[in-house]
């Protein structure tokens, strides 16, 4: 869920109700986990303890958000530029098969201002209604390696030095992508998990494990989720990884181990890198701790990025693993105007046929559960992946 979702941040009881009316039928007799994606998790990066309740921050308030602050533009001039390559490529051109057709065009979706205080009201509002439904809740939070959703102000401008590889928004390279193993330049900001700012030489990985600590513990949620293979370097293809040293399989391996130890029984989720665990292994540097570090891991379906046929072989790497094994399901994107069962029918059809024949590898499903509009998912389309499941 993201906050697109709400007419008002600050009253958000009736987008809260109006998510559990439309999911009744999903959350019947199941357990329920929210991830609630605020923006991009550079917020829990910059949190910094219960004296910054009323500071603001970008929220992913955002469609296609692709500002390069690095290449000199304005965030106008970025739109225009992004927006004159959309209606060149998709509406004149006639392209529907990549980026930029699947982002859309680049546009703000609200104007309302987000702070820490709006945002822990958020999270009450959703675990008040579920207790008033008598509804189990585990209410997470989400962490983005990268720039995606939102400006970055953590990752992009008080620490390029760690977050400088790039990455694919919407279509645009740009800057920002964490690599955990790499050491942070002092710091003299006081941070929730670091109170007394960053020693320089400190790897971005122990920072981020003690901060999301932190920022979990202060606001009573009950873990997060790390996106888009959070943790290894060079996302979504093998081909983008960087070299696999023993350094960066160590410095891997110590950040999951950290981050389980510093969150003591709170959960995390993992959404891993589309590829199955042997490429993960061999490839970007997983190892056996760091799957054990995790409560559960989502298995990345996504069609505008997936090779269909690692789906079945990926399922099935993860399925003994410790953690749950939760199967992504496409349906819209909180932060791209794409729809999967209305422009990529085969994917959308083909998710589901391997749902079908392999529920007995799954522990769960995981969807998104609003579109770029802030709309939920068309109840019609809920309801026939949902029988999937009931049969």
């Amino acid at each position: 869920m993201t906050p697109k979702i709400f007419d008002d941040l600050r009253a958000p009881a009736a987008g809260v109700e109006a998510f559990f009316d439309h999911h009744a039928d999903w959350i019947a007799g199941n357990d329920l986990t929210v991830v609630f994606c605020a923006g991009n998790g550079d917020h829990v990066l910059d949190w910094r303890g219960p004296h910054g309740a009323d500071e603001t921050f970008d929220w992913a308030r955002y469609n296609a958000y692709a500002w390069d602050p690095e290449g000199g533009r304005t965030f106008e001039k970025s739109v225009r530029d992004h927006n004159a390559n959309w209606l060149e490529r998709v509406r004149e051109g006639g392209e529907r098969s990549s980026n930029p057709y699947s982002a859309g065009p680049m546009m703000v979706l609200s104007e309302q201002t987000m702070d820490y205080r709006t945002l822990a009201g958020i999270y009450a509002a959703l675990r008040a209604e579920a207790s008033r439904r008598g509804i189990r809740l585990r209410l997470l939070e989400y962490l983005e390696p990268g720039p995606e959703f939102c400006r970055s102000e953590w990752k992009t401008v008080r620490h390029p030095e760690v977050a400088a590889a790039r990455a694919d928004a919407g279509g645009h390279e740009i800057p920002g992508l964490i690599d955990v193993t790499l050491p942070l330049r002092h710091d003299p900001r006081a941070y929730a998990g670091w109170p007394d700012g960053i020693p320089a030489g400190t790897l971005a990985g122990e920072f981020v494990a003690r901060q999301t600590a932190a920022f979990v513990a202060d606001f009573e949620v009950d873990g997060v989720l790390l996106g888009n293979q959070f943790g290894l370097l060079g996302i979504w293809h093998p081909d983008n990884a960087p070299e696999l040293t023993a350094e960066r399989r160590a410095g891997i391996q110590a950040f999951f181990t950290g981050l389980r130890t510093a969150m003591g029984d709170r959960q995390i989720y993992w959404m891993d890198s589309y590829w199955r665990a042997e490429v993960e292994r061999e490839v970007w540097g997983m190892t056996d701790e760091c799957y054990d570090a995790l409560d559960a891991i989502i298995v990345s379906t996504f069609a505008v990025l997936v090779e269909r046929t690692e789906i079945i072989p990926n399922l099935r790497s993860k399925a003994d693993m410790r953690a749950r094994t939760l199967y992504a399901v496409d349906f819209v994107d909180p932060w791209y105007a794409y729809r999967t069962h209305l422009d990529d029918i085969r994917s959308y059809e083909y998710q589901r046929e391997v749902l079908r024949t392999h529920r007995d590898l799954t522990d769960g499903v995981t969807f998104f559960a609003n579109d770029t509009f802030g709309q939920f998912v068309p109840q019609a389309r809920l309801e026939e992946t949902r029988r999937l499941l009931s049969v």
